[in-house]
């Protein structure tokens, strides 16, 4: 029996109010190196993918999931597979948004990534003021990262934001075509442009996104969504600028994590957005249950959609039946 999850739509595509995440399955569960190993060894099958997948098509009706370029690694590779034998085994199409990173050069060197983080410090610190530094190092999903908090104090120190070379800064989109160019055989609702975002928003490099979003709906047809660790920064400035994307990805949870500068002002930025929100993290990486998880998405902040990942049978079942019955209170129009 299939429980047919509520939708709403985006652009004028039809999306669940919840969408399967992708990163237990590359490998990725916000818990730490021996959580991450189990998801690497059980997903390095693509049958265990698939089994999960078909129970989100078969049992739920929800056919529209996230998803990683090929490029990422082998593990995204496999998952794109287990997708394609899903769709061959239940009949039923899939939908995928998948996170295109942006390739962002220096002088045609890769952006460091420390030093993208030291930008967003200090111009954030400005905001918030020195309080910033301590949810920066203590955010549970930045300290997954190997060596996080002693990698980001050494950079802080040694090393220096982004200023003089901001005019230097180009996208390579070589790179970011053959990413897509694994994608051509599927479905794509809408390509998410991953959290380099909030990198151009803040340095004020708005025509490279405006360009890059143009690039992606020219020459792909792709509808294209905003990927923001930084909402709180970055939508209030996205929402006055003329760039023609459908939406927002953001992290949104009731403990705040990875919501900057703050959670209040990440919840403020959202509550006030004029595009449609698809909140990323409702569990924190499983750091909240599943039910006061989702009625603060749904409820105090009212999104439009949520992803969910899991890497088992269990914990899809759990997640997603407490969706179908909260979600009969918090109706979208």
């Amino acid at each position: 029996m299939v429980f047919k999850m509520p939708s709403v739509k985006i652009a004028g595509v039809l999306v669940p109010r919840v969408i399967l995440g992708h990163l237990p399955f590359i490998g990725e569960s916000y818990q730490g190196s021996v959580k991450n190993q189990e998801c690497v060894e059980r997903f390095s099958k693509v049958e265990n993918t698939v089994a999960i997948l078909s129970g989100v098509v078969q049992e739920y009706g929800i056919t529209v999931f996230s998803a990683a370029p090929s490029t990422e690694g082998q593990l995204a590779k496999l998952h794109l597979e287990a997708v394609h034998e899903t769709i061959l085994q239940t009949g039923i199409e899939i939908a995928l948004i998948p996170c295109l990173r942006i390739l962002l050069t220096v002088n045609g060197k890769p952006l460091d990534d420390y030093r993208r983080w030291l930008t967003y410090y200090e111009i954030e610190k400005r905001i918030v003021g020195e309080e910033i530094l301590e949810k920066y190092l203590n955010d549970p999903v930045l300290q997954c990262r190997e060596g996080w908090k002693e990698r980001f104090l050494y950079a802080l120190k040694h090393s220096a934001p982004y200023r003089t070379e901001i005019e230097k800064i180009s996208i390579d989109r070589e790179g970011m075509t053959h990413a897509i160019e694994s994608l051509k055989d599927f479905n794509v609702a809408f390509a998410e442009l991953g959290s380099e975002t909030d990198f151009l928003v803040m340095i004020d490099r708005m025509d490279l996104l405006g360009e890059l979003v143009d690039w992606l709906q020219g020459a792909f047809g792709y509808r294209t969504i905003l990927g923001t660790h930084h909402a709180g920064s970055a939508i209030p400035t996205l929402e006055k600028s003329g760039i023609k994307f459908q939406g927002y990805v953001t992290p949104i949870n009731k403990k705040g994590v990875m919501m900057f500068p703050a959670q209040e002002l990440a919840a403020k930025a959202v509550r006030n957005a004029r595009k449609p929100i698809i909140a990323i993290k409702p569990l924190a990486g499983g750091r909240i249950p599943p039910q006061p998880a989702l009625e603060y998405v749904f409820g105090d902040l009212n999104v439009d959609t949520c992803m969910i990942g899991v890497s088992s049978k269990e914990e899809l079942d759990q997640d997603f039946t407490t969706a179908l019955r909260l979600l009969k209170h918090y109706k979208k129009p």
